[in-house]
């Protein structure tokens, strides 16, 4: 599963990224820094199960 993430400070990534840590595979941080939203890309390990997080 891929999730496409946009903030604005940094620290607010690193608060998803450690919210979704356990079913983290990989990610990474989009180059593109046009407009006024930075973007991530997160991929979720799927062999995790269906667990639903609340954030």
């Amino acid at each position: 599963m891929k999730i496409k993430v946009s903030y604005e400070r940094p620290e607010e990534l690193q608060h998803i990224l450690d919210r979704l840590r356990p079913d983290i595979k990989t990610w990474r941080k989009s180059r593109n820094r046009d407009g006024q939203f930075m973007k991530a890309y997160i991929f979720l390990d799927e062999q995790r199960g269906n667990n639903e997080k609340k954030l």
